[in-house]
């Protein structure tokens, strides 16, 4: 059987699944853990400004690190980034193992080894998303991707809020950190296995301004920078606000099952059906079912709202990821002269996401630090709604396959 024949029946190449079991048990490793470092980072200190500064830290770190992993892979190997990022999330809970319940005090340096360990990890991620795929399966790539990613979430909090619930005190916690580092030691092992990609090229730096000349990638850039802002913060608050109401890592791990079960679905039936029709529909009623779910948290945070949220958010969350990752992927890959700036281009789109989550979690941050939080939450909550839809005035305006 030839290469396109391959390609058209979606069938993965040996390297582009060892790729996606890297990325998969990545996800497991963090689904595990990053749910409750958040709770853990909670508990101890009875106060969400913890929590927000530790994910604002980590993000303003983030960028820089992956700027440097994007120059660095560029001299020595893609798959670089993959090693070093694996290297320093396995540092980070080591450290929160070690620092116990004195990783309150730690919470900037925590946040520093994070920020710094996802900024490597996915500069190479993203690159080598485009370097082992093609046009003709990265729909099928992203769709399996998400519906492995979506398992991971799903069974690494339940577990985890299992383990948490019948341990005492933070032995627990210990336990699911500790499972999580063996996990990133095995996605540095399989990252060895992959061939290698040097490159040895100059690292260009002006195209990461006049890629920006091109009207789709503009527009894109204002979306990433849109939808960032939005996610950045839903990624971590959500989960805390659960435990904030009902006080328990069991339920928060059950609820996480429960929302992720209909994400694998969603994902399962994005990926599988054939879109090239109908995908700024998808993507139009992902960000508006998203939107609406967020609207809720305008007249209060209750079970009742959390349950609501947490299951439109889960079928509409892949209906506008799958063909947004893929339009975005695709315009990488029309644009970067073959591959000679597909770094700088990836990079390009990051300094747009980064700008948006940092706004938004500096923000946030700010308003837990306030004593007048009750009046400002729902203002910001409005604010995170309005910049979040922003990417429905840009995706109506790009071709349907996202080309230039």
């Amino acid at each position: 059987m030839n290469e396109l024949s391959l390609q058209h029946e979606a069938v993965l190449p040996r390297e582009t699944k060892l790729l996606l079991a890297i990325i998969s048990i990545n996800a497991l490793a963090n689904s595990l853990s990053n749910v409750f470092v958040n709770v853990f980072l909670f508990r101890l200190s009875d106060n969400m400004y913890e929590v927000a500064l530790f994910n604002f830290i980590a993000y303003v770190t983030w960028l820089p690190a992956f700027v440097f992993a994007g120059w660095l892979c560029k001299k020595k190997d893609r798959k670089i980034g993959l090693i070093i990022g694996g290297s320093l999330q396995l540092l980070f809970y080591l450290a929160i193992l070690a620092l116990a319940e004195q990783a309150i005090d730690w919470v900037p340096l925590l946040g520093f080894i994070f920020g710094v360990g996802s900024g490597f990890y996915w500069l190479s991620i993203n690159v080598l998303s485009v370097d082992l795929t093609s046009e003709h399966n990265r729909l099928w790539f992203n769709g399996v991707n998400g519906l492995f990613g979506s398992l991971s979430q799903m069974l690494g909090p339940f577990i985890a809020g299992l383990i948490v619930t019948f341990l005492p005190h933070f032995y627990g916690y210990q336990l699911i950190f500790f499972l999580s580092l063996i996990l990133f030691a095995n996605t540095i092992w399989l990252t060895t296995l992959l061939p290698a990609y040097k490159m040895e090229e100059r690292f260009r730096w002006r195209k990461i301004i006049d890629v920006h000349h091109n009207r789709e990638w503009k527009l894109l850039s204002l979306a990433f920078v849109g939808l960032s802002f939005r996610d950045g913060v839903i990624s971590f608050v959500i989960v805390v606000w659960v435990f904030m109401v009902t006080g328990s890592e069991s339920v928060l791990g059950n609820f996480v099952f429960v929302t992720t079960l209909l994400s694998v679905l969603t994902y399962y039936i994005v990926g599988k059906c054939k879109m090239s029709q109908s995908k700024q529909v998808l993507l139009v009623a992902g960000n508006l079912g998203l939107s609406s779910a967020l609207s809720l948290f305008l007249f209060d945070v209750n079970w009742g709202i959390l349950i609501a949220y947490g299951i439109v958010a889960a079928i509409s969350i892949p209906l506008f990821e799958v063909p947004f990752n893929t339009m975005s992927l695709n315009n990488i890959a029309e644009l970067d002269d073959r591959g000679a700036t597909r770094v700088e281009l990836v990079i390009s789109r990051e300094m747009a996401l980064s700008a948006g989550r940092v706004s938004s979690v500096g923000l946030l941050a700010a308003v837990y630090s306030s004593s007048s939080t009750e009046s400002y939450l729902p203002a910001f909550l409005a604010l995170l709604i309005a910049i979040g839809m922003t990417p429905l005035l840009v995706v109506r305006k790009l071709k349907p396959a996202g080309k230039a």
